[in-house]
């Protein structure tokens, strides 16, 4: 077997350095396992995953992931995946996101546990010893195997974000028609669930999280383009009842500026 190279830039994650961490090639970053990354044990640190309330332990995975069969890409690999790329993609921007003032992943740490992985749906909090989790539910075949490209990962990272939300205490309306799938209103100054989903996919369509999607081949980067202005324009706009967000216009993808590096301080 051949072993990926980690693709991501880390330097020195001590107190007071300068950290440099970014995604370098997100097609590869994904197609790699967790177990791989420098930052695997801090992530299994930070948040606890349990499966039906029990805390799961190793999980396996094979290089590369794109030729895991669906049933080897366990949902708790499918999660990983996802923690990691957030931990990444915005490490060290502050004033992007308008509920914290730093990147997503430490937001989420300072709003839960863990995350449990159950069936029926997903929602926010479930308790345990520990402390409060969000509970994700379990996925199908169709939908893990769509897991392994970007454009299930930043779904994925956009419900755990909207479930963190909940523990702010934002409920749900069925204002739109969806019986209890809604939110009143867009308030850019203090947004609700389906807000902050909003607000990811759009930093994510214009660049301002820079997660290297314009480095995708051709096909791919056009379907990811597609599928995050789909969901600022259409999926997450519609679910609101009054001052829904503005239409975003049809821009080209982030231009593939992969040299690019930037300094962190922590």
């Amino acid at each position: 077997m051949v072993r990926i190279v980690v693709v991501v830039a880390v330097l020195s994650l001590t107190h007071g350095s300068v950290v440099l961490a970014r995604i370098t090639n997100l097609k590869t970053f994904l197609d790699q396992c967790p177990q791989s990354d420098p930052a695997y044990e801090t992530i299994r640190r930070d948040f606890i995953i349990r499966k039906d309330g029990a805390v799961v332990g190793a999980v396996p995975c094979t290089e590369p992931v794109s030729q895991l069969s669906a049933a080897q890409y366990t949902d708790e690999l499918v999660l990983l995946q996802g923690l990691r790329a957030m931990y990444y993609m915005d490490r060290g921007q502050n004033g992007h996101l308008p509920w914290t003032p730093g990147s997503l992943y430490d937001w989420m740490l300072s709003k839960v546990r863990g995350i449990n992985i159950a069936g029926g749906g997903s929602f926010c909090c479930i308790s345990f010893d520990d402390g409060r989790y969000m509970q994700i539910r379990e996925f199908d075949d169709s939908n893990r195997e769509f897991d392994k490209n970007w454009r299930g990962i930043a779904g994925n990272i956009g419900l755990y974000a909207h479930e963190a939300r909940h523990a702010d205490g934002f409920p749900h309306s069925s204002c739109c028609g969806i019986d209890g799938g809604c939110d009143d209103t867009f308030d850019a100054g203090n947004l609700s669930p389906y807000g902050i989903q909003w607000w990811l996919d759009d930093l994510w369509l214009r660049g301002v999280i820079d997660v290297g999607f314009g480095c995708l081949p051709p096909p791919e980067r056009e379907a990811t383009r597609q599928w995050h202005l789909s969901s600022v324009n259409s999926q997450f706009r519609n679910r609101f009842c009054t001052n829904k967000p503005d239409v975003r216009p049809s821009t080209a993808a982030p231009a593939c500026v992969g040299a690019r590096r930037r300094a962190v301080r922590r």
